[in-house]
């Protein structure tokens, strides 16, 4: 959500046509302490979460704010801080737009609490979207989320956009040649790129990297890790695995990459894969970036993923519980087959131009806007 709102704060009017403008104000409501106090209770959370409201209160009368855009969490002490952004906003009767990143918050909503408490939570969700114009999720696959809680008619599918990365232009650089490395002679390097944690699946692809060299055919894989280490736990145990197994030589992290460091990274490799079973996965980011830089993608049959790399148009899916043995597998018969990876990544390139550019994200949010404010019809 963080990257989301930052991309619409820096590109969100080159969307906008001529005859529609929206003022974007930002409030920030971000807890700048580390990830261990995601979703909990504590004396901090509850005080940035009263004066957040507050000053989203004393904003929409001193600004004239006529619509809201609420990114809604997944957790509850998170959401119940959402719910006193959207009942205050409507209490001054601004229209309000809630937006729905990931595809867990059905889960939150049926498994939440017992008793009372569970009462009190299903109540506070429904009058919360009840009092949005409009609720939006990534893909068609995510409208039954919000099955009797939102309207058909007030749900709405806006797929995610990423900038360019300038990958696909460092990968087709050399047009005299289409061999990739692999063919001739070199490393077949696989990519990894996002945050280093147990359930985005960076173990599970480091002990396939593992199988895949000590057979006879990928001897010459490599794989290339973008991202940062979220928990000790993991990082040692993967340390500790690739030192065992000898894989010093063939297994590199790069940390967090921007700029021209992420096209050069994208643009190094034969295949991206994200085999993540992380419960809160929507529409990655990392996945659209991949397919701008032409990548072909293997990655689990998890969130919107399926909808958005569709299996054998722009790579393959595998399934969310994928052992190392079965990634191994699909990435051996992936790199072997050269034909199939260079329409892969034309393909990957296509769909990318055709849906997932930002601009064509921010028309799609900005039409819902309109919608919500009632300028549009239908």
């Amino acid at each position: 959500m963080a990257t989301f709102t930052r991309d619409l704060l820096a590109h969100g009017n080159d969307a906008v046509a001529p005859d529609k403008h929206f003022e974007l104000l930002h409030l920030d409501t971000s807890d700048r302490r580390d990830l261990t106090n995601l979703g909990k209770w504590d004396l901090t959370n509850i005080r940035l979460g009263l004066a957040n409201t507050a000053q989203l209160l004393r904003r929409c009368v001193r600004q004239e704010v006529a619509l809201v855009y609420i990114p809604i969490s997944q957790n509850v002490p998170a959401f119940l801080r959402d719910a006193l952004f959207i009942l205050g906003a409507r209490a001054l009767r601004r229209r309000v737009v809630l937006h729905l990143h990931g595809g867990y918050f059905r889960n939150m909503y049926d498994a939440e609490g017992r008793g009372q408490v569970k009462a009190f939570f299903r109540a506070t969700v429904r009058a919360a979207l009840n009092s949005a114009a409009a609720v939006i999720v990534l893909a068609d696959e995510f409208r039954q989320i919000f099955k009797g809680l939102v309207p058909d008619e007030r749900l709405y599918v806006v797929e995610n956009g990423v900038p360019d990365p300038g990958a696909w232009e460092l990968r087709t650089a050399d047009r005299e040649s289409e061999s990739s490395n692999s063919e001739s002679g070199g490393p077949e390097t696989v990519l990894f790129m996002s945050t280093l944690t147990r359930t985005k699946g960076i173990l599970e692809l480091i002990k396939a990297i593992g199988l895949l060299r000590q057979s006879r055919l990928r001897q010459k894989v490599c794989l290339k890790v973008a991202g940062t280490w979220q928990d000790e736990a993991t990082r040692k145990e993967a340390e500790e695995f690739i030192s065992r197994e000898g894989l010093g030589a063939h297994i590199s992290f790069a940390g967090n990459v921007a700029g021209a460091d992420k096209a050069a990274f994208l643009a190094g490799g034969e295949v991206f894969c994200l085999p993540t079973r992380y419960p809160y996965e929507g529409q990655p980011l990392v996945i659209l970036e991949a397919l701008a830089a032409g990548l072909p993608v293997l990655a689990a049959n998890h969130g919107a993923i399926a909808s958005t790399v569709p299996d054998g148009v722009a790579g393959k899916l595998i399934s969310k519980d994928a052992s190392p043995e079965m990634l191994a597998e699909a990435l051996s018969g992936m790199l072997a087959d050269k034909a199939a990876l260079r329409q892969y990544a034309r393909k990957a390139r296509e769909r990318y131009l055709e849906r997932y550019t930002l601009e064509a994200c921010h028309q799609r949010l900005f039409e819902v806007f309109e919608k919500a404010l009632g300028s549009l019809k239908g």
